[in-house]
C-alpha cells in the first residue's frame, strides 16, 4: 500500500472547498515496492458447520435409484399438491405445485377419482409439531403418495376419538410413502367399509391400534410398511370379523415399541385377526414382547402364515406368563396353513413358537412332532433362529431387529410361492428369497454414511460425505433441498470420502438428502439441515429507536456515561423479525463533553478494537453503521469517550437470512447537486422545506423500477443556520429521524440507505430555518431482482496511516491516494468500510472507488492512469476528525482512497462486511 501523487484539473482547484471533484491521473511512475498481499482473513466470518453422523443414516425404502428424484406425475389424471406445514389453519393454496394446499385434508377434498395427491413434508420434527389433523378420505380412485422427505401426518392426540387417517367407504385407493403419527385414539389409520385398498411403504406410529381394518372391508393389502407402538395394550394391525381377502406382507412390526414414556414394552401386541375370510400373513418381521406376534381367533378361513421372522425380545423375561409367538384358535386351525417361519428368542426359556388349537408348544420341534403324529404338515419347514437379527439404526426402522446376519436360518429359505409373497423386500430390494421383511445383505454389512456440511459462501454449501462401505460400485444422489439433484458415481477400491458443493439461488434453510445406491442392492440415506450464511435487506422506516435526550429506547432519559454501554433492542422490536442478523443504523453523537468515539457491535460478543463514530468535544457527528445483531436481538453501543454524551439511533433497514432484497453496486455517480441544478432545481433547499430526488433510472446502472432502497452519500454544504437533514421515501409521512446534523456554514457528509417511494423517488427535508445546499452521490441499490447478500465480519482494521503495521508511509499527502488490495473474486460485488480521517491539515474530502489496475499491474510497475471519481465519500474541515461508512466495489481487486486536500491527513479504514452474489 503506497500513496501516489495526483494532478488535479483546474475545475477542482478553482472550486476550493467544493464537492465536485475533477479527473486526475498518476503523474509519477508507480513505486517500485509492491503492495501487501491480497487481503484475507475476512472471508466467511461466522461460517457454520452442520453434521449428521453415520448413526443417523438409514436404509431407504421402496424406491429405485431414479426414484431419488421427486415422484413422476402419472400419465392419466391430474396431480393435486400438498405441502404439510406447521400452524396451517387457513389454507390459501390452490393445489398446484406452485401453490400447494397446506394440509392433506384439503388435498383429498379437492381431488376426484383418478387424481394423484402428491404430499411433501415441511419442518418435520419441529417444536411444536405441525397442526394436528384427522384426515378422512371419502373419494374413491385416489392415489396418495409422499415425496422423498417422508411427509408426516400428525393426528389429534388430545382426547380425540378419530383416527389420524380414515378411509371411509371408498374403493381403489392406494396410499404410499407417508408417515402417520397419532396417539390417544383407537386407531392411527382406519379402513372402514372399503375395498381394493393398498397401503404400501407407510410408517405408522400409535399409542392405540396402528392399523384397524373393519369387518366390512374387502381386499386390503398392507405391504412394506413399518408399524411402531408406544403404549401398553397397543396393537400393530387389527383385522375385524367379517373382513375378506386381507394381505399383510413385507412389514416391519415393532411390537416391542419405542419406550419414550417408559411403558412396559412387553405388553404390546402384533397382528390380530378375528373371523377373517381370506388372510395372508407373509414375509413380515414381527418383534414382540410377552404378547403374541400373530394371533388368529374366531372362525377364520383360508389363512396362510408363512415366511415370517418372529423375534421375541429380552423384555419377555419380565412376563409372569408369556404367550407364544403365533396363536391360532381351534375354530381357525383347520383352515390355516403355517410354514417356513423363523423363530428367534432373546430369552433362554421363551414362551414358545405356537399355541395351536388351544395347545401350547414350547419348541418348534414339539409343534412339528405333534403335527406329524396328527398326519399334518404344519410347520414342517419352520426353523429356530440361532443368529440374532440386528437393529441397524434408530431411523426409519424405529429399533426393529430386522437385519439378517451371516448364518441365519432365514437366508434363502422362504417359500417364494406362498400366498401374498412379494418379489421385493421392505426396502424394495429383490429378488426376495429370505424369510422376514428384509433381504439379507451379505456384501456390505457396515454400510453407513456421515454428512458434514459447511457454509462456503453467502449462498454456498460444501458437503463432505464419509461413507463406510466395501469397494463396490455405487451411485450417490444428492438432493440439495431446492429441487436440484446431483449424481456422483464411484467405482473405486476404497471407502467413499468425497466433497460436493452447491450454490443456492435463494437464501434460507434447506434439508440436504443424500442417498447411496450401491450395486449389490444395499441402499442407505442420510439428511442434514443447513442454513445459508448471507442475509438480504428489508427497508424499514426510517424510525427512531434511541434518543438519550428524551429516553426513547431507554428505561429513562440520560446521557451515555464515559466508557458506558447502551443496549439497544433491534431484533424482535417494532415488527423487526427476531432472526434479523444485522441492522442499518444512523448513529448521531451530540453534545459530547470530551473527545471520543462510539463502537457498535452485537450484544454478547466481544467489543472490537474499531470505531464507528469519532467525535470531538461539543460536536454533533452522524455516521451510518451496518452492525450485526446479537442472538438475543440487541446491539451494544459503547461510548469510548472520557465524558458523557447524548446518542441518537435511527434505523432504516435490516438484514435477514432469508430471501429479500439483494444489493447491487453502481457508480459512484452524482445524482443531485443543488448548487448547479443537477438532479434538482438549482438553489438551496429552503428552511423547513423539502425537495424530491429521482432515484429509479436516474443514473447508469439504476433500473427504472423495482428499487426497494438506495445507498447514497449525502452532503450538506453552505447551510445558513443550524439544522438537520432527513431523507425519506417519497409518498410517506416525514419520520421523526435525521440522517445528518449540521451547523451554520458547516460542510458535512453521511452515508444514507433509504427506502425508495412507489414513484421511484425520495425526499430531502431541511430541518434548519435557513437554506442549505445538498449533494447526493449514489453507490448502490437494493432490489428483489438482485442477489447480493450481506455478510458481516468481525470488524477488521485494514489500514491506519498512523500505524506502521498497516502503513509505512506516514500521513497521506494531499492530492495523493492509498490503494488497498482486497480480492479478485468476481462473486464479491462490494465491500462495506468505515473510513475515518483525522489530523487533517486542510479542508478537503475523501473519494473512494475501485482502481482500474490489478495487483499485478502495480507489481509490474506499469499501472494505468488512475482517475478521481466525481463524487465524495466524506468531507472535513481542517483539524477535525470525521467518519463515514463507504460501500465500494472491488473492481479488479484494488480499492483507492483519495485525499482531496492540499495537506496531509491520517486515514483509518475498517472492514465491516461485504456483499456476495450467488
Amino acid at each position: 500500500m503506497h500513496h501516489r501523487r495526483l494532478v488535479a484539473t483546474a475545475a477542482v482547484l478553482s472550486a476550493g472547498f467544493a464537492f465536485l471533484p475533477g479527473q486526475a491521473y498518476a503523474a509519477d511512475p508507480a513505486p517500485n515496492a509492491v503492495p501487501a498481499p491480497v487481503r484475507s482473513g475476512w472471508e466467511l466470518p461466522g461460517a457454520k458447520t452442520f453434521t449428521s453422523p453415520a448413526s443417523n443414516s438409514y436404509r431407504v425404502q421402496g424406491r429405485a435409484a431414479a426414484a431419488a428424484l421427486p415422484a413422476a406425475v402419472p400419465s392419466t389424471g391430474r396431480t393435486v399438491y400438498v405441502l404439510t406445514r406447521t400452524g396451517c389453519t387457513t389454507d390459501t393454496g390452490t393445489g398446484t405445485q406452485a401453490a400447494p394446499f397446506c394440509s392433506l385434508q384439503h388435498g383429498v377434498n379437492a381431488a376426484v377419482s383418478g387424481d394423484t395427491v402428491h404430499v411433501d413434508g415441511k419442518d418435520e420434527g419441529s417444536s411444536p409439531p405441525r397442526t394436528a389433523e384427522n384426515v378422512i378420505i371419502r373419494t374413491s380412485g385416489l392415489t396418495i403418495t409422499g415425496g422423498t422427505n417422508a411427509p408426516q401426518i400428525d393426528g389429534d392426540n388430545t382426547g380425540s376419538t378419530k383416527p389420524g387417517l380414515t378411509l371411509d367407504g371408498v374403493s381403489d385407493v392406494t396410499i404410499s410413502h407417508l408417515v402417520i403419527l397419532t396417539g390417544g385414539v383407537p386407531a392411527a389409520l382406519a379402513v372402514k367399509g372399503s375395498s381394493r385398498i393398498t397401503l404400501d411403504s407407510v410408517n405408522i406410529g400409535a399409542y392405540g391400534t396402528a392399523v384397524a381394518i373393519d369387518g366390512a372391508s374387502d381386499t386390503v393389502a398392507v405391504t412394506r410398511s413399518h408399524v411402531g407402538l408406544f403404549n401398553a395394550g397397543a396393537t400393530a394391525i387389527s383385522v375385524a370379523a367379517g373382513a375378506k381377502n386381507v394381505t399383510l406382507a413385507g412389514n416391519l412390526i415393532g411390537a416391542s415399541g419405542y419406550n419414550s414414556l417408559g411403558t412396559p414394552e412387553q405388553q404390546i401386541g402384533g397382528i390380530t385377526a378375528t373371523g377373517v375370510q381370506g388372510l395372508n400373513i407373509t414375509g413380515n418381521t414381527v418383534q414382540r414382547g410377552c404378547l403374541p406376534g400373530i394371533s388368529v381367533d374366531g372362525t377364520s378361513t383360508t389363512v396362510s402364515i408363512q415366511n415370517n421372522l418372529l423375534v421375541e425380545t429380552a423384555a419377555a423375561a419380565a412376563c409372569d406368563s408369556g404367550q407364544p409367538a403365533v396363536t391360532v384358535s381351534a375354530e381357525s386351525a383347520p383352515a390355516t396353513t403355517t410354514d417356513d417361519n423363523d423363530f428367534y428368542s432373546a430369552v433362554a426359556n421363551g414362551a414358545g413358537p405356537y399355541r395351536w388349537a388351544g395347545t401350547a408348544y414350547p419348541t418348534v420341534a414339539a409343534f412339528q412332532a405333534a403335527q406329524t403324529q396328527a398326519g399334518q404338515t404344519q410347520g414342517a419347514h419352520d426353523t429356530v433362529e440361532t443368529v440374532a437379527p440386528q437393529a441397524v439404526n434408530s431411523g426409519s426402522d424405529w429399533g426393529v431387529a430386522y437385519a439378517l446376519q451371516t448364518g441365519s436360518a432365514a437366508i434363502g429359505t422362504a417359500n417364494q410361492s406362498a400366498p401374498g409373497a412379494l418379489a421385493t423386500d421392505y426396502f424394495g430390494h429383490g429378488p426376495m428369497a429370505d424369510r422376514g421383511a428384509v433381504k439379507f445383505q451379505s456384501n456390505n454389512p457396515g454400510f453407513a454414511m456421515a454428512l458434514t456440511a459447511k457454509n462456503s459462501s453467502a449462498f454456498g454449501i460444501s458437503l463432505n460425505l464419509d461413507v463406510t462401505t466395501l469397494p463396490v460400485a455405487q451411485d450417490i444422489y444428492l438432493q440439495w433441498g431446492d429441487g436440484t439433484v446431483d449424481v456422483l458415481n464411484f467405482y473405486g477400491d476404497k471407502p467413499v470420502k468425497t466433497t460436493a458443493g452447491h450454490i443456492y439461488k435463494k437464501l434460507g434453510d434447506y434439508t440436504i438428502t443424500v442417498t447411496d445406491y450401491e450395486k449389490t442392492g444395499n441402499t442407505i440415506a442420510n439428511t442434514v439441515k443447513v442454513s445459508t450464511l448471507g442475509s438480504q435487506y428489508t427497508a424499514y422506516g426510517p424510525k427512531r429507536l434511541l434518543d438519550s435526550r428524551d429516553g426513547t429506547g431507554l428505561a429513562a432519559a440520560g446521557r451515555v456515561p464515559a466508557n458506558g454501554t447502551v443496549q439497544l433492542k433491534v431484533g424482535g422490536a417494532g415488527g423487526i423479525p427476531a432472526n434479523a442478523t444485522a441492522a442499518v443504523l444512523n448513529l448521531t453523537v451530540t453534545g459530547p463533553a470530551a473527545d471520543g468515539y462510539i463502537t457498535a457491535y452485537p450484544e454478547g460478543g466481544p467489543r472490537p478494537a474499531t470505531s464507528n463514530v469519532n467525535y470531538r468535544a461539543g460536536q454533533t457527528v452522524p455516521n451510518l453503521v451496518m452492525v450485526p445483531i446479537g442472538t438475543n436481538g440487541y446491539v451494544d453501543l459503547y461510548n469510548g469517550g472520557k465524558g458523557t454524551t447524548d446518542l441518537v439511533a435511527d434505523i432504516t433497514g435490516y438484514f435477514t437470512p432469508t430471501a429479500a432484497a439483494g444489493f447491487a453496486p453502481v457508480g459512484p455517480s452524482r445524482l443531485v447537486d443543488t448548487r448547479y441544478g443537477t438532479g434538482a432545481p438549482q438553489g438551496q433547499i429552503p428552511g423547513r422545506g423539502s425537495i424530491a430526488a429521482q432515484i429509479s433510472g436516474a443514473a447508469p446502472g439504476l433500473p427504472g423500477g423495482g428499487i426497494s432502497a438506495v445507498a447514497l452519500n449525502v452532503t450538506v454544504t453552505n447551510p445558513g443556520g443550524n439544522g438537520y437533514l432527513t431523507v425519506y421515501p417519497s409518498g410517506q409521512a416525514m419520520p421523526t429521524a435525521s440522517n445528518l446534523n449540521f451547523t451554520a456554514g458547516q460542510t458535512i457528509a453521511n452515508s444514507v440507505v433509504v427506502p425508495v417511494g412507489a414513484d421511484g423517488r425520495i425526499r430531502l427535508f431541511n430541518g434548519a430555518w435557513a437554506g442549505a445546499d445538498v449533494v447526493i452521490d449514489v453507490v448502490g441499490y437494493y432490489s428483489t431482482s438482485e442477489t447480493g447478500a450481506f455478510v458481516p465480519v468481525d470488524p477488521k482494521r485494514l489500514l491506519d496511516t498512523r500505524d506502521p503495521a498497516t502503513w509505512s508511509g506516514g500521513p497521506l499527502k494531499g492530492r495523493y491516494y492509498a490503494y488497498l488490495p482486497m480480492t479478485t473474486r468476481t462473486d464479491i460485488s462490494a465491500f462495506v468500510f468505515n473510513t475515518t480521517v483525522t489530523d487533517t491539515g486542510a479542508d478537503g474530502y475523501l473519494a473512494a472507488a475501485s482502481d482500474p489496475n490489478t495487483v499485478a499491474d502495480y507489481k509490474s510497475g506499469h499501472p494505468y492512469q488512475v482517475y478521481v471519481p466525481n463524487t465524495s465519500a466524506l468531507n472535513w474541515r481542517r483539524g477535525t476528525t470525521v467518519p463515514n461508512l463507504v460501500q465500494v466495489t472491488p473492481g479488479l481487486g484494488v480499492i483507492d482512497f483519495f485525499n482531496q486536500s492540499d495537506s496531509t491527513m491520517d486515514l483509518v479504514v475498517d472492514l465491516f462486511g461485504y456483499y456476495q452474489n450467488d
